[in-house]
């Protein structure tokens, strides 16, 4: 990447890491001044309904969250700056391509192309990572999006619920019966 656009993007991540520190430092203080020691700022307790309890804990946890965000993307951004001082800046990490300068100006923490970060995440499918080292029985068996004919787990499920009928109970109804009425 040329010498100008290196410090154009130096820059920008330099102006975005400013913004991020003073981001964290609002929330930390936000959170400091609406909290007096574990419980909010109130002297007692006893006199709140449960749910401003939770409010109030719902908004510390948002802040939280919020200030771990700004930490991961102030991680990142430490890391480009540090592969624009090793002359790394600009490409991918998995593929070693070029990454687009539409892409950096968007995202100038970004350390992967467009391809190589849509092939990350399966489009048709979100699933929680965890399921990828689940053993049988909680991994696979009740996903029905498979385009194969084989007995998976949801079908020993229907399978064993045919079962649970009983002839002539209204509760057990069928769908093309109602709709035929």
């Amino acid at each position: 990447m040329e010498k100008n656009k290196l410090k154009y993007f130096e820059q920008k991540l330099i102006n975005e890491k400013n913004e991020i520190i003073d981001t964290i430092d609002s929330v930390k203080e936000s959170v400091r001044l609406n909290s007096s020691g574990s419980e909010g700022g109130e002297i007692s307790m006893v006199d709140n309904h449960p749910a401003d309890n939770a409010t109030e804990m719902t908004d510390k946890q948002r802040s939280i969250a919020l200030m771990d965000n700004e930490k991961n993307i102030l991680r990142m951004i430490d890391d480009s700056l540090e592969k624009i001082k090793n002359d790394k800046y600009g490409l991918c990490e998995i593929c070693g391509k070029k990454i687009d300068e539409e892409r950096l100006n968007m995202i100038p923490y970004t350390s992967t192309c467009i391809e190589c970060e849509n092939s990350k995440v399966s489009r048709g499918e979100f699933r929680p990572p965890e399921e990828d080292v689940l053993s049988y029985p909680f991994g696979r068996s009740f996903r029905d999006n498979f385009d194969e004919n084989e007995y998976y787990g949801e079908d020993a499920w229907q399978d064993v619920d045919s079962f649970n009928k009983r002839k002539g109970n209204e509760r057990n109804y069928d769908d093309d019966k109602i709709a035929t009425r």
